[in-house]
């Protein structure tokens, strides 16, 4: 169901409602303008401290006809579409709790309130970790990593959200707390709602807990940077690196005019090989790799240069200047076209790709952007992004605008899916009046 755009209700009266639901000290008027939801301001906050609080929330916003932003760190709000006027801001921020962990049984259960960083960090004593790398700031939450199902370059070697997710727990707008998954690894029964929620941006419920499996760390690592003039031959590369039975963490390649602040050769194409094994398989699959791109310019990162690329790499994704960013997805297979398509239609663009998955990022800057060196667009930029989407679709991918800006025309989903019934059908039974995430979903859900 499209969400109606019917004005806001008085925002003293939500917070005051609010107040005498879950307490005083969990709701903020906010008067300034400070919260922004992909540019329509937030009037209210409500920060609850318990799962059941969480679920209070969304049953008063649902009898008193309010609709609700969920949110986690509010990292990601200005992704997806513009939303329809709401009334409420709902954080998980205060989720923040550690559940359950154990070592032995590589699972962990946390509320979705807690960053993915800070676990990981208790889990490093243990040498186990929840092999996750989204985009974005690192006290973004764990929730909102599942519900917007973000991944960065370790999805080539670990896979995305879905893959490590066994268990979730969700608050409903109608205030039931309900369970989904299990708590274990091998557990099949039924259908896995668990990744229903996962990727819906929470247009279905507020993701309040989550259960992981778990992975150990690996004891090495190896970083690998390889050079070309044009795309082609690191291409190559990656189609070898793939058929010698090299298992590479990461695989991202990337356009010149990268950040300066990476530590790299910007003025040249360049694909990034990201190695964790034991010791003695990341010294072999180096030796491998580098034997595999004889021919082309490469060189080993030391240790410290290889933490400041991974580290600058993902905070550039999300730079504060940064205006616009799209990502397009198609079959790892043709990488090779998207590129030169990319290319031709938008000359000059800075783009990086998970290269063995075949999802391309496309970025445009905004004013005194500090991490990017590109010119500036010319003013048929849209329409040439709109002909690329075509283009994309016309062959089964996609092409969506991850950060969007208040003045564009541009369809933050594209077209709608071939599975778009079903999706609002799903929308229909969770949330039938759409009081959650109102328009910024696929097809307006």
């Amino acid at each position: 169901m499209i969400a109606s755009k019917s004005p806001r209700i008085d925002p003293n009266r939500v917070a005051d409602r609010l107040r005498e639901m879950i307490g005083a000290d969990r709701v903020e008027l906010l008067h300034d303008n400070s919260l922004s939801v992909g540019g329509e301001g937030g009037h209210v906050l409500a920060t609850p401290h318990s799962q059941e609080e969480m679920a209070e929330s969304l049953r008063c916003a649902s009898e008193e006809g309010w609709r609700v932003i969920p949110s986690g760190a509010g990292t990601w709000l200005e992704m997806g579409n513009r939303p329809a006027p709401f009334d409420l801001v709902v954080s998980t921020r205060r989720l923040n709790r550690l559940l359950e962990y154990e070592p032995a049984d590589l699972t962990a259960t946390l509320e979705a309130g807690l960053s993915l960083a800070a676990f990981n960090q208790i889990a490093g004593e243990h040498r186990q970790w929840i092999p996750l790398d989204p985009f974005g700031d690192p006290a973004g939450t764990i929730g909102a990593t599942i519900a917007t199902a973000s991944a960065g370059p370790l999805r080539c070697g670990y896979g995305t959200p879905r893959d490590w997710l066994i268990g979730i727990r969700v608050a409903r707008i109608d205030g039931r707390l309900v369970r989904a998954g299990g708590k274990v690894v091998k557990n099949v029964a039924g259908y896995d709602l668990a990744k229903l929620y996962t990727g819906s941006l929470g247009s279905l419920g507020v993701i309040t807990e989550t259960t992981f499996k778990l992975r150990s760390l690996p004891p090495a690592e190896a970083t690998l940077a390889l050079y070309a003039s044009r795309p082609d031959p690191l291409i190559g590369v990656v189609a070898r690196l793939r058929s010698a039975f090299i298992e590479p963490a990461a695989l991202e390649l990337l356009s010149p005019g990268q950040s300066t602040t990476l530590p790299l050769d910007a003025t040249r194409y360049c694909l990034i090989v990201r190695l964790l094994h034991e010791p003695e398989a990341v010294a072999s699959q180096i030796a491998s790799a580098a034997e595999l791109a004889a021919g082309i310019d490469h060189t080993r990162l030391s240790e410290g240069e290889a933490s400041a690329f991974w580290n600058g790499y993902a905070a550039s994704e999300t730079a504060p200047g940064l205006s616009r960013s799209w990502r397009l997805t198609m079959l790892p297979s043709d990488l090779p076209i998207v590129v030169e398509e990319v290319e031709r239609r938008l000359p000059g663009v800075r783009w990086r790709a998970h290269a063995a998955s075949g999802i391309v990022r496309l970025f445009w800057p905004g004013a005194g952007d500090e991490f990017w060196d590109i010119p500036d667009w010319p003013s048929g930029e849209l329409a040439a992004g709109q002909a690329l989407r075509d283009w994309i679709q016309a062959r089964g991918g996609e092409l969506i605008q991850l950060r969007p800006t208040g003045g564009d025309h541009f369809d933050t989903w594209g077209s709608p899916r071939a599975g778009l019934p079903l999706m609002r059908a799903l929308k229909t039974t969770f949330d039938p009046d759409s009081r959650l995430n109102p328009g910024r979903f696929v097809g307006g859900l």
